[in-house]
């Protein structure tokens, strides 16, 4: 764990900005107390194992972090009671608050696929982001509900982008070549799905490529594609919808089988 001391203001600002980032994160504050720490101190703790704190107490911090990290695991907010080494007779109660940033999808292509995708990620609560190199195509009025648009090229892009294991990105550009660069740069990323449009011959070719250039075959079919879960979709926006189904299994843990069972 590493730890910085830090004042109120610096910690409740960079718990604000977490989300913002789509860092998963918990803020511990102590809300009953005997005296030390004082009431009101806080602790907050990312996955990195990165801690920012005003309680000052080593004992209690260290316990304090790892009841932090399983709430972000768990996704619960908690009270908890931890004895501070100052005073071993005393109880101090802390409520841990967790902040689990909204999902996000990125869109790596900006055509008409891509427009349906847009609109119905927001619909399923998702922040939406659009990456084109191409300003026609990647603007505000093709995309008005997008929470960022990006025009600018796609490898230089995806390089620095920040991806984490709330991202899930789809793969539809205006060619595979455009779509294997992508797919090169995201690979060693922790996206939580990653999936790539195209024929089974397209994407084979695709996947063959990054393969002699040494990527690991298991790697290689983490990656969702031909894409999407098999309606019998035919328009740009039936191919959104089996692509975002897929998505939305992926995040849930569904089987993406018909609920109908035809008994009463």
């Amino acid at each position: 764990m590493t730890e910085q001391k830090a004042n109120l203001r610096d910690i409740l600002q960079a718990f604000a900005e977490s989300a913002v980032k789509g860092e998963k994160t918990a803020l511990a504050t102590v809300v009953k107390t005997e005296g030390w720490p004082p009431l009101g101190a806080k602790m907050m703790v990312t996955t990195q194992a990165q801690a920012l704190s005003t309680i000052d107490d080593v004992s209690l911090e260290a316990q304090l972090a790892q009841h932090c990290l399983a709430a972000i695991e768990d996704g619960q907010h908690k009270t908890v009671h931890l004895t501070p080494k100052e005073k071993s007779s005393a109880l101090v109660e802390l409520f841990i608050e967790v902040a689990i940033p909204r999902p996000s999808l990125l869109i790596v292509g900006a055509g008409h696929i891509g427009q349906s995708l847009a609109q119905m990620g927001k619909v399923v609560g998702f922040r939406v982001v659009v990456l084109d190199d191409r300003p026609d195509f990647a603007n505000v009025e093709r995309f008005p509900g997008a929470d960022e648009i990006i025009a600018a090229d796609f490898m230089e892009t995806l390089r620095d982008y920040p991806i984490t294991d709330t991202t899930y990105i789809v793969l539809v550009t205006r060619g595979h070549r455009h779509d294997e660069q992508s797919l090169r740069q995201l690979l060693d990323s922790s996206a939580a799905y990653i999936g790539m449009i195209g024929s089974r011959r397209r994407v084979g070719t695709v996947l063959r490529h990054l393969a002699e250039e040494g990527y690991s075959p298991e790697r290689l079919s983490q990656i969702y594609s031909p894409i999407g879960l098999d309606i019998g979709s035919e328009t740009p926006e039936e191919i959104a919808l089996s692509i975002m189904a897929e998505i939305v299994k992926v995040r849930r843990g569904g089987q993406g089988q018909s609920l109908t069972t035809g008994s009463w």
